[in-house]
């Protein structure tokens, strides 16, 4: 048999034929929530993800959906990919190939092959997984200890070789370490016995309303400001910018758009601050991801990594900063995410009321009134 790079150079006219057996073999279809099935060792916990949930029936069509085609033995055959910003439109298609020892997996999307995959067992145990696609290719190999799943040694074109190291004990996975070169990480840890997340967010936010002021006292800035906005691109993840706009420079953005006068990307000085690699802020991040990926929809962690973002600049509004920075009287501190997709909610939850309602008065906030 020709090797996965030289099959995956032929999968362009093989589309309509993969499709078409695979379909054959259908059984019976469940919807699925992402990121699906996987059948690699560790595919999902590497990342702070979990498979997909089984859905009784098909969600809205301005929701990501799998369809998943199982086979009489129950394995995965066909996998079709909806776009919710497509108006559930198919717009992945991946079939799968069971043989005794080998399975292969082809996934295309409207512009042809993206990738191919090759796993191969020993005595029921994936032992490698060889991969080639559009930009790349990489392979991984698994090892076993009393049947779970000890070691993964991961090569992938362009960057370094890596392995993961599992520890199990008799409540499963224990530890999931990350090995580079000279560098480890972990990927995943167990919590501790009487680990209580919500505790450990009230911790991270009474860090975070000492080290604020410390690192926005830093900025340069000369004239009075009118706000300091607390910057995330993920909630789950612990890492801020800190933006500040003096008075000017709000009214400038303002007279261009109302929404603009809150978009930190648009700020002048800045700093950060990153609590991610500290202990315990890396449990709470891999916890607040972990409740994400029980429901991509619901993603309960964001929403917590919100509601502590909220909590830290509402707290920070009680404060006097006229030690700290040049502040014009009406001077805020509101948190937001890069997009400003939480902009309405998290400013209602970091202002106080008459505060909120003096920007409505100068129509700061005019053009999103009632949305969110």
């Amino acid at each position: 048999m020709p090797d996965p790079a030289a099959r995956f150079a032929q999968l362009a006219d093989e589309h309509e034929a993969r499709k078409r057996a695979a379909t054959a073999l259908v059984e019976g279809w469940d919807w699925y929530t992402w990121p699906g099935l996987d059948l690699r060792p560790l595919h999902f916990e590497r990342d702070l993800r979990k498979p997909g949930r089984r859905l009784d029936t098909r969600p809205p069509l301005d929701r990501d959906v799998l369809r998943i085609g199982f086979d009489a033995q129950g394995r995965v055959v066909v996998v079709e990919e909806y776009s919710g910003f497509l108006n559930g439109t198919r717009y992945h298609e991946t079939f799968f190939r069971h043989g005794d020892e080998v399975v292969e997996v082809a996934h295309f999307d409207l512009d042809g092959p993206i990738y191919l995959h090759e796993y191969r067992f020993e005595d029921g145990l994936m032992h490698t997984a060889t991969m080639v696609a559009r930009r790349g290719s990489g392979r991984e190999s698994y090892a076993y200890t009393d049947g779970r799943i000890s070691r993964v040694e991961i090569e992938h074109s362009g960057g370094p070789p890596a392995v993961l190291v599992a520890e199990h004990d008799d409540h499963g996975l224990h530890r999931l370490v990350e090995v580079r070169g000279n560098q480890s990480r972990t990927r995943y840890a167990r919590p501790p016995a009487g680990f209580d997340l919500a505790a450990a967010c009230r911790a991270i936010e009474d860090s975070l309303v000492a080290l604020v002021p410390d690192a926005a006292a830093g900025l340069a800035v000369d004239d009075p400001i009118a706000c300091l906005a607390l910057s995330y691109d993920r909630p789950t993840q612990l890492v801020i910018d800190i933006s500040a706009a003096t008075a000017d420079e709000r009214a400038e953005l303002a007279s261009i758009d109302a929404r603009a006068a809150w978009a930190p990307a648009d700020f002048e000085a800045s700093t950060g601050i990153d609590l991610g690699d500290t202990e315990p802020s890396r449990l709470v991040q891999q916890e607040l991801a972990l409740l994400d990926a029980d429901d991509d929809d619901v993603a309960a962690g964001s929403e917590i990594g919100r509601r502590l973002w909220c909590a830290v600049a509402a707290r920070l509004n009680l404060r006097d900063w006229s030690a700290t920075l040049p502040v014009t009287d009406d001077f805020v501190v509101y948190a937001v995410d890069l997009e400003l997709v939480d902009l309405e909610r998290n400013l209602a939850s970091c202002l106080p009321p008459e505060r909120l309602a003096a920007f409505h008065e100068r129509g700061l906030f005019a053009a999103f009134v009632g949305r969110g």
